[in-house]
């Protein structure tokens, strides 16, 4: 009790000396002529008592954007845990005779998503695979390099996401055989002669093809696209003479891996007959050659919050999801199911749901939707569960304010008091985030939707709300 007293004199005195209230503050925001159109919701609570500090249409539910990554990563943290690793297992199938493998080597994905990725660069599957190869003395596979990305029988787009964002580097599909971010850079350049010339993926991917329905012109101003179940990719609009290159979702991350460890393995002094070889039920000794594991989910949430990672995310979404009985059953697709246990966790732990409307794990469907109330009660609960070996809370794995929230608040002394997740896509500005970093004493959320002016000016409006309704800023 004395805590949460010093904490409402602290305000008081801060609030007194400067004639402003934090409510005061967030009107004079919610009330500007930028937001006369938008859907709004901003809320500041106290961590300690649970009291709303200040408020404007606290149950409304909105647009989230990437701000929803927060709720898919407290499930993960709190169903799978701190120090839960995916897993990708490595078997043989056949007869080890000698120095051969008479048989095939089979890499089975578990929805991993960090294989390979540019961001966790020591997750290397291909050299625990050679490695594991060579401590079996085998220097011969008689047999194919197998990927089994089935654990996922379902497509690896959410259906609720816009077609135009699934080719987008951003909108790269969850599989269930993850791998380098499940991206791919298409290549080519254009003579003066308006040709279009040297068509390629970087790396290769065999299987994947590339249909080209651009035209040379004086603009640079094309685009690629996927549809839900192909492996084509095709571009479209206009290019200019030159190089250019474009990183786009892979739609056969799977298909890259198997190149790229039978190159490697080549490489190693390893044959790769790619024979033909089958079994039936019960036929040939299986036998696991090694397991992978990715680095702890503590881990990868620092780093999809921070780059705002939409594969990242919806692939703990599904994680998730596929430990739910109504999956294993058949009776729910594994991102509805992943999203019902967002749910059930939510109402578990006390907090109302009624707000949440969650399709995918990342923000990237328009149709998610949240209240800052039900932000603002998560993460309060959230607020001292200590995660992993480490111990570390969710405030821990958020990225500090620096910039983010624009120059105003980024050269105030509250850049760095503030932990957040942001969240923006077209006509949306969302923020959510924890004050102080280190201890924190308030969680706040911002979700704008639907605003009438530059997204610029919304976060240096934001700021400044934030810098009013936060007394220890005015001490600078």
């Amino acid at each position: 009790m004395k805590k949460i007293a010093l904490l409402a004199l602290q305000f008081a005195i801060a609030f007194t000396a400067w004639g402003i209230t934090p409510q005061e503050a967030v009107n004079r925001f919610a009330l500007d002529n930028t937001m006369r159109h938008a859907s709004l919701g901003v809320m500041i609570m106290g961590i300690d008592s649970g009291n709303v500090i200040a408020s404007y249409n606290p149950d409304l539910s909105v647009i989230t954007a990437s701000t929803m990554k927060t709720v898919t990563s407290t499930t993960a943290l709190e169903l799978l845990g701190g120090d839960y690793r995916f897993e990708t297992v490595v078997h043989t199938i056949g007869e080890i005779d000698g120095n051969k493998l008479k048989g095939n080597l089979i890499i089975t994905g578990y929805g991993d998503p960090t294989l390979g990725s540019q961001y966790f660069p020591k997750n290397n599957i291909i050299g625990e695979i050679i490695d594991s190869l060579r401590n079996a003395g085998i220097t011969e596979i008689q047999g194919r390099i197998i990927v089994d990305a089935s654990f996922y029988n379902y497509p690896a787009y959410s259906s609720w996401w816009d077609i135009g964002d699934i080719a987008e580097d951003y909108g790269a599909g969850v599989h269930g055989l993850n791998y380098r971010d499940n991206l791919v850079t298409v290549k080519f350049n254009v003579d003066p002669q308006g040709n279009i010339n040297n068509l390629t993926l970087s790396p290769q991917v065999p299987g994947v093809e590339i249909t080209n329905m651009m035209h040379s012109g004086s603009r640079n101003n094309w685009s690629a696209s996927l549809d839900y179940g192909h492996s084509a990719v095709v571009l479209y609009g206009e290019t200019n003479p030159g190089n250019h290159s474009y990183t786009i979702a892979n739609p056969r991350p799977d298909l890259m891996l198997k190149a790229e460890v039978e190159a490697a393995l080549m490489q190693a002094g390893i044959k790769v007959e790619n024979r033909e070889l089958t079994f039936e039920s019960g036929e040939g000794d299986h036998a696991v050659l090694l397991s992978h594991y990715s680095p702890v989910i503590t881990d990868i949430i620092t780093s999809l919050l921070d780059r705002s990672d939409n594969m990242f995310t919806h692939a703990l979404l599904r994680a998730v999801g596929s430990r739910q009985g109504s999956y294993k059953r058949g009776e729910m697709g594994i991102d509805y199911a992943g999203a019902d246990a967002v749910k059930q966790m939510l109402r578990d732990r006390g907090i109302d749901d009624s707000a949440l409307f969650m399709l995918d794990g990342s923000g990237l469907a328009r149709a998610n939707k949240n209240s800052v109330r039900t932000f603002c009660e998560m993460l309060r609960y959230m607020a001292e569960r200590k995660y992993g070996t480490d111990s570390l809370r969710l405030c821990d794995l958020m990225p500090s304010a620096g910039r983010r929230i624009g120059s105003v608040l980024g050269n105030n002394v509250l850049c760095d008091s503030i932990k957040l997740k942001s969240g923006s896509m077209s006509d949306v500005q969302c923020f959510v985030g924890y004050y102080p970093a280190d201890k924190p004493q308030v969680v706040w959320a911002i979700l704008a939707n639907n605003y009438s002016c530059e997204r610029s000016t919304l976060k240096d409006n934001m700021s400044r709300m934030l810098i009013d309704a936060l007394p220890a800023s005015k001490q600078n």
